[in-house]
């Protein structure tokens, strides 16, 4: 019997306890942190969820700081361990939706929610991989363990203390990134720049806010302006707008002041180019006007150097890794409010051959009258690489070609995926190459059929990998 028809009868039940995570908003709550709650009440709820089903369905658990669950399969005292990295923390829904993304729904064949794609429908076919090896009582060699952070999309604080106290695994993959094997993965690196907000005149800008995280491309910005001719600047809005057909807004007067929203397409920040930045479209639209001050040169820097340059060409940074591919920017957060502090994340990725020294030195030669600080904010990560002729990627490669008939080349992301914090660790799956990316974005979905397709993938190739 292949593989899929083994796992196809699986779909139903996978689909409930699917929902049972999607409903949780497990998204970095300040408000809830505790040592009980380090990353706020819902992300505590998840993992709790998921070590209910694990007693439900026989598996050893355990909880590592309130941070990490790993539920683990085969014999305890195996000296080698195959991991499956997760996380079940997910970004904040942004706008957009059509429908509410914590009720998930099935429609025309895709499973609607936030988390669909990003990764707990990836979390749940891996959970029923091991489900099914456990269900048919396969004896291994080595144990498998399946382990469910919390902060893959925020700091990362979660995995580096398990690793800390669990120690790191043999070998291991990530359904958090695209099938087939993504044996190499960019750097990422966030530069924060930080500067004044004076303005005077008669052009003032109060206040600009666009993004919430520097992972994703803003999908809505807004600003409010002092202005001479409020009229006016409204009218060039509107001809602003009917210009680029991916962009839609509105503003609106009140007391010589204009409120303008700007919305693009928000995507996540790993891709940029899926996406349509709308706090730099807003800002190219403003900076023809005579602010002055730090307004001028915040919304010149972002309006014109930054703006629709996600290869980072106008900062020097342009480069490309035969192996790896190109560096990437994204403008992820863009703050100013007036007589504040201002606030811009810039969120790169690159290949081998590029370093962090090399990217701040050149975002502080373009900033030109910009009077910026430029920071390295904690927690990004140098290029990740495992080769070809290691074990782990020849096996899954292997069941993937089986498995769906198509033998396709090793690949690269611009994603960071837990599998770069094991030395021998590479992302597999559960992007389908034929399936639209919906990461981070409204509506975000995943087709059902992909569910126990994906199951199946990691099922078999945790038996290979563990028998």
């Amino acid at each position: 019997m292949e593989w899929f028809e083994r796992t196809k009868p699986y779909e139903a039940d996978l689909i409930a306890d699917l929902n049972q995570i999607v409903k949780i908003p497990s998204i970095l709550d300040p408000n809830t942190q505790s040592d009980r709650t380090p990353f706020g009440v819902d992300m505590a709820r998840a993992l709790a969820k998921m070590e209910e089903l694990a007693a439900r369905d026989g598996f050893r658990y355990g909880r590592v700081d309130n941070m990490v669950t790993w539920i683990e399969y085969g014999p305890a005292d195996a000296a080698e361990t195959v991991a499956i990295l997760t996380h079940i923390d997910i970004v904040p829904a942004g706008e957009g939706w059509l429908r509410d993304p914590f009720k998930p729904e099935i429609l025309d064949g895709l499973y609607f929610g936030r988390g669909a794609a990003d990764m707990k429908a990836d979390l749940m076919s891996a959970y029923y991989a091991m489900k099914y090896l456990a269900d048919h009582e396969i004896t291994l060699t080595r144990k498998i363990r399946l382990i469910i952070g919390t902060d893959e999309e925020n700091g990362w604080r979660d995995l580096p203390r398990y690793f800390e106290v669990e120690g790191e695994p043999t070998m291991g993959f990530s359904p958090d990134g695209a099938f087939p094997v993504v044996n190499g993965e960019k750097a990422f690196q966030t530069v924060q720049l930080r500067f004044a907000n004076q303005t005077t005149g008669d052009y003032v800008l109060r206040r600009f806010i666009a993004g919430s995280r520097p992972n994703v491309v803003p999908g809505e910005a807004r600003a409010r302006v002092s202005v001479p001719n409020p009229a006016q600047v409204q009218n060039e809005f509107a001809t602003y707008l009917a210009q680029y057909p991916f962009l839609s807004g509105q503003s609106e007067v009140r007391d010589q002041e204009v409120r303008l929203l700007l919305k693009g397409v928000q995507a996540h920040g790993a891709y940029p180019q899926d996406g349509e930045n709308a706090g730099t479209y807003l800002a190219n639209f403003l900076r023809r006007f005579a602010f002055n001050a730090d307004a001028k040169t915040f919304l010149d820097f972002i309006g014109r150097v930054v703006h629709d340059d996600i290869g980072a060409e106008n900062l020097g940074l342009r480069y490309h890794d035969d192996v790896m591919g190109d560096l990437t920017l994204n403008v992820g957060v863009m703050r100013f409010s007036q007589n504040g502090q201002g606030t811009i994340l810039l969120n790169f990725r690159y290949p081998q051959g590029v370093n962090v020294q090399a990217v701040t030195t050149q975002v502080q030669r373009h900033l030109g009258d910009f009077a910026a600080t430029v920071e390295v904010w904690p927690g990004g990560m140098e290029p990740h690489l495992v080769p070809e002729t290691d074990e782990l990627v020849g096996t899954l490669s292997l069941v993937y070609a089986k498995q769906t008939g198509m033998y396709m080349n090793l690949r690269t992301s611009n994603g960071g995926s837990y599998a770069r914090l094991l030395k021998r660790g590479v992302a597999f799956g559960g992007q389908f190459p034929d399936v639209p990316v919906t990461s981070h974005q409204a509506n975000e979905s995943t087709p059902v059929a992909n569910l126990t397709r994906s199951m199946a993938i990691f099922a078999e190739s945790l038996l290979k990998l563990a028998k």
